[in-house]
């Protein structure tokens, strides 16, 4: 449930840097942390400059309690009380004591900008326009009543859309830095969690800042920092204060301007491959590029880098939500000459050497080694490598963090994470005094190009490298970096796979995109008695216990570019309808962030994972609108390391049949194997797509002499009686039976023989029961696989046709004969009612639909990949709970699921579905019983 937000602007929203309410302080202060002493010493320097400020949010797309996360954020708050502080003056310097809200920690503000014309960007001018206040030293030293302090820490909860909320935060540097913002995050999920499923959030996982301040004490006495000060004194001996990247320095501003850049998969994957052979990781490749960036501004033969480090290696450091961050020194030579493989060994020998002596404050080491250089830090441009998750989960739904501003920038600052799908972001922030726009965003694109390029070739001198061209408006289908300059904007890449430059690359993605022919799946769904919206389907599969995240999402999202009908896009305007295959960066079912849910059960009860499943469920359905192309999700139930997971995958009925669930669940987990590191080149797979050729195909093939010559045929069956037009049933009586059909005889030809034994039973229960005939035979739908030489993509290419069978009890072999008549399998009927406009109305068939039929092959566990399989029959939800069950418009549907067995022959489920209108549930389950024990004696008897 969300609760009712107010409309933007809202008066009850204090204004940017109004103070808060009175408290009185809890304890004695204690002494500011390093960190919290240089950012205290660097704003009373500058009173007005309100640079010191971060700030991130939270994207949610999902169901969301606000009331319940409002909640979790003052819980949150709550138990890291070192956030709100008053300064006093002690003997040792500045002290800071916690002040707490009366009553607890505030709510965040709740705001409504979904009437923007951009909601988003109305969320993030709100809270730009607090960034930009500095705070209020003098009321942090002298309140004016002892509790009445400035906030240097706060949250808003904006809604900018059905199911699409920002938790945005925002704190000084005084407060708190990345590590203890990402704990904040953490912590607030966990509560929203538990509140949402019932449970306790459990104890605290902070630690107080008295933690932190203890070890900084420990070791500011300590022979350890007089040795790492020696150590960097003589690791940076003769080494000058870098130039300017841009030849001018100025004072950094208020505000960066910011430049994101997100690589696609193909690239992601080139440079932790190149990473790994040299032994160094992603961040390590991204530090070694920008030395090479750097050194290519400047003329100089080596960079210097000024490095974010934690600076938490004591003891319950790492659980302080607090300012603890260090700025330290890298010197990495770069040059022209200079390989990729050569370059990644420089920058994990300085890595390593920082992680070592990281504890020693930058700005101390600075003052050492270059005394008169200004400003008291470390010079060269900055770069910040967040191993920080960037995707937080919500009961569920998943929160997308999003960085805003990382505190003051001189010139240039780089900063690499990793995207919740597992890909590459860099964001760069420039002092607006320095870089245009325009220009930010070549310097952005050019180190990514290079980066992505030096990736590939990592054993040629840089020099040699020719890095694609940067572009303002490169096109997410056909550039390898994608420029995110949005939030939760889509990753693209150039094919549906990470190449990796040792391996030949695989098949190029599929380029299918723009209008596409009405397939007769598409116009049977425009017939219908039911609004399209409800024509769903799903299946559940079983999931190896310890799947990812990324890796899943990166396959999910692939198959997506695979698969054109995951693609599809349904319009509807004056009756008419027209599809549209969307291009893979604008397509829900690749760039959604919700696309797949993911809900931890480890610990919980079947029966609780059994109504968590069905909610789950509902939600998936509710969320496909093929209006929007949202035709494809995920929810997948993750019992974590020790047990094996569910997935549920739900897509609109338009995209899939059943063999579409063959080629899904057959890829997925070769993808995600492949994703996660661990699976062989998925070639294999074949080349994607093929949907548009085949409606092509269907098209033509509808035009052509030998099927308009079946016309006399769907004529005459038109002409026939109708069937009873029986009221449209919700619900029903379902049963599910089973049996048995031999194999078929060598060379055997004619009607499948799971089609000829289920219908004949039919035809002989229907012979005494007015109620399932005309009168005179037996009116059946049929929907039969997908005919032979369709293409291996998914779509729904199954085939529909009429047919009225004969009641004759004394002859078995009358149904086969009737099935056997019918021209070509009866894939001509759909083609030239729908596709051949000239004989649309001649093959219409009568109206009424009868007994419905529907033969499908069953799914089945993938041989390459243990642990992925379809999950117990009995764990499926019903139907109904997507909402994929439509009326009954006949007495019976029923569903012949098809599976090989080990003899030659074939298992048969059968699941019928009576109308409760019709039949009682004893008269259904008898029907259902008898049919299926004729259906397995008439399989047995020869043909």
């Amino acid at each position: 449930m969300s609760a009712t937000a107010s409309p933007l602007p809202a008066p009850s929203v204090p204004a940017p840097c109004a103070s808060t309410s009175t408290v009185p302080a809890l304890t004695e202060g204690v002494p500011l942390t390093a960190a919290q002493s240089e950012f205290l010493a660097a704003q009373s320097a500058a009173p007005g400059y309100a640079g010191h400020h971060v700030g991130q949010y939270v994207e949610l797309f999902g169901p969301i309690d606000t009331e319940a996360l409002r909640d979790a954020v003052a819980a949150s708050f709550d138990e890291a009380p070192w956030l709100r502080f008053r300064l006093t003056r002690g003997d040792d310097g500045p002290r800071q004591s916690p002040v707490r809200e009366p009553g607890g920690p505030r709510r965040p503000a709740l705001l409504d900008t979904s009437g923007a014309a951009d909601p988003v960007a109305a969320a993030l001018d709100l809270v730009r326009g607090r960034l930009a206040c500095p705070p209020r030293l003098d009321l942090l030293a002298d309140p004016p009543t002892p509790g009445d302090v400035p906030d240097l820490a706060g949250s808003v909860l904006v809604a900018a859309g059905p199911e699409h909320h920002l938790l945005v935060q925002f704190f000084h540097q005084l407060a708190v830095d990345g590590h203890g913002l990402a704990l904040l995050g953490h912590r607030i999920a966990e509560h929203y969690t538990a509140a949402v499923h019932g449970r306790p959030a459990g104890p605290s996982p902070f630690a107080p800042v008295t933690a932190l301040v203890a070890a900084e004490s420990a070791y500011a006495a300590s022979p350890e920092r007089r040795a790492d000060l020696a150590a960097w004194t003589r690791h940076l001996a003769g080494v000058e204060p870098p130039p300017p990247l841009r030849g001018r320095s100025a004072p950094p501003a208020d505000t960066a301007v910011r430049r994101t850049v997100l690589l696609g998969p193909a690239d992601t994957a080139a440079v932790e491959a190149a990473a790994r052979e040299a032994g160094a990781t992603w961040g390590e490749a991204v530090l070694a590029v920008t030395a090479l960036h750097t050194t290519s501004r400047t003329g100089a033969a080596e960079a210097v880098l000024a490095v974010y480090a934690a600076a938490r290696t004591a003891p319950g450091t790492l659980r302080v939500p607090a300012a603890a961050v260090n700025i330290l020194p890298v010197r990495i030579p770069a040059g022209p000459a200079d390989t990729f493989r050569s370059l990644l060994a420089r920058a994990a020998v300085e890595t390593s050497f920082l992680r070592r002596h990281q504890r020693v404050r930058g700005s101390e080491v600075a003052r050492e080694v270059w005394p008169d250089h200004p400003g008291g830090r470390v010079p060269g441009p900055l770069v910040n490598l967040r191993p920080f998750e960037t995707e937080l989960d919500f009961a569920g739904v998943p929160g997308r963090v999003v960085s805003l501003a990382s505190g003051p920038v001189d010139d240039l600052a780089v900063a690499a994470s990793r995207s919740p799908e597992g890909l590459l972001r860099l964001d760069f922030d420039a002092n607006p005094a320095l870089y245009r726009p325009t220009e930010l965003e070549c310097e952005a694109t050019a180190f990514a190009a290079l980066l992505a390029g030096l990736a590939r070739r990592p054993g040629t001198p840089a020099g040699q490298v020719r890095a694609a061209p940067a572009r303002p408006d490169p096109d997410p289908e056909l550039d390898p970096i994608r420029s995110a300059t949005a939030p939760g904007a889509p990753a693209a890449g150039t094919g549906p796979w990470p190449s990796d430059p040792a391996r030949t690359p695989p098949p190029p993605a599929d380029r299918e995109q723009g209008p596409l022919t009405l397939l007769p799946a598409a116009h049977r769904l425009r017939s219908a008695p039911w609004p399209v919206e409800r024509a769903r389907e799903h299946v559940l599969l079983r999931t190896p216990a310890g799947l990812r995240t990324a890796p899943l999402r990166r396959a999910l999202a692939t198959l997506g570019r695979r698969h054109p009908a995951l693609r599809l896009a349904l319009h509807q305007a004056h009756g008419v309808w027209s599809q549209q295959v969307r291009p893979a960066a604008a397509a829900p079912a690749v760039t959604g962030a919700t696309v797949l849910r993911r809900h931890p059960v480890a610990g919980l009860a079947p029966a609780a994972r059994t109504e968590l499943l069905a909610r789950a469920a509902r939600a998936a359905g509710a969320a496909l609108d093929p209006a929007t192309g949202a035709v494809f999700r995920a929810v997948w139930l993750d019992a974590g390391a020790d047990g094996p997971g569910r997935l549920l995958l739900a897509a609109h009925a338009l995209c899939v049949d059943d063999v579409s669930w063959q080629l899904l669940t057959a890829e997925l987990p070769v993808l995600y194997a492949w994703f996660a590191g661990d699976g062989a080149r998925p070639e294999a797979l074949g080349p994607p797509g093929g949907l548009t050729n085949w409606a092509a195909a269907l098209a033509a093939r509808a035009q052509s002499p030998d099927r308009v010559a079946e016309l006399p045929y769907w004529t005459e069956l038109s002409r026939a009686p109708a069937p009873r037009a029986w009221p449209a049933a919700e619900g029903g009586h379902r049963t599910r039976t089973r049996f048995d059909v031999p194999a078929p005889a060598a060379g055997a030809a004619g009607p499948h023989p799971v089609d000829t034994a289920l219908l004949t039973a039919l035809a002989r229960v229907a012979a005494g029961r007015p109620r399932l005939h005309d009168g005179t035979r037996l009116p059946v739908e049929l929907e039969l696989p997908r005919p032979e030489g369709a293409p291996a993509t998914v779509g729904r290419l199954s085939t529909v046709h009429g047919v009225r069978l004969p009641l004759d009890p004394d002859d078995p072999g009358a149904v086969r004969r009737a099935l056997a008549a019918v021209p070509d399998g009866g894939r001509g009927q759909e083609q030239l009612r729908h596709l051949n406009p000239q004989t649309s109305a001649l093959a219409a068939g009568p109206r009424g639909r009868g007994v419905g039929y529907r033969r499908r092959a069953a799914l089945s566990d993938p041989e390459a990949e243990p642990g992925w399989g379809p999950a117990p029959a009995e764990e499926w939800p019903a139907p109904g709970a997507l909402g994929d069950e439509p009326p009954l418009t006949g007495p019976v549907d029923v569903t012949a699921t098809v599976r090989a067995a080990p003899d030659g022959g074939y298992r048969v489920d059968v699941d019928w579905r009576w109308s409760a209108a019709l039949f009682d549930a004893a008269e259904a389950l008898a029907l259902s019983e008898t049919a299926t024990a004729l259906a397995a004696r008439f399989a047995r008897q020869p043909h």
